[in-house]
């Protein structure tokens, strides 16, 4: 037998504490924007101390609001020039760990290559290969053009 649930009635000492707890769980989109900034300069400045805690401040990350109907978390950017940026968000998952991107651009211009990020030698590895094409992902066998794998720049 299913029995319908009704909510607490208007008023009553439930209501309002369900209407206390509703208004103050939404955070504005300064606040979201704001606190992933911090998020990422915080997990940057101690998982990355000898490479990129030194050189991306805390000022460098501009902040991004959750997008609810994809149910994507609230994020940050920081540029580090040459066309280099970095993605830093944090996964919702059972664990909520950091996720830190490095996006490069592509040689052929169309678009960028994401790389995951886990540690600071699989950075210091992957700055290895791009350093002699300037910080381009140069992809073997494509022509460039609409047939480039990297993802589109937007």
């Amino acid at each position: 037998m299913t029995e319908t649930l009704t909510p607490p009635v208007t008023g009553s000492p439930l209501a309002v504490l369900f209407d206390i707890v509703a208004a103050s769980a939404r955070l504005t989109l300064e606040e979201e924007r704001d606190g992933a900034e911090t998020a990422a300069a915080d997990h940057v400045y101690a998982a990355y101390p000898d490479t990129l805690g030194r050189v991306v401040d805390h000022d460098a990350w501009t902040g991004y609001p959750a997008l609810r109907d994809h149910d994507l978390q609230p994020s940050a950017v920081a540029h580090l020039g040459g066309g280099l940026w970095l993605h830093h968000t944090i996964t919702t998952d059972a664990d909520y760990h950091d996720v830190l991107t490095l996006l490069v651009p592509c040689s052929c211009r169309y678009g960028y290559v994401p790389s995951l990020i886990e540690d600071e030698s699989d950075l210091q590895e992957l700055l290895q290969e791009l350093r002699p094409t300037g910080g381009h992902a140069v992809h073997s066998g494509d022509t460039g053009g609409p047939y480039c794998a990297s993802v589109p720049a937007a």
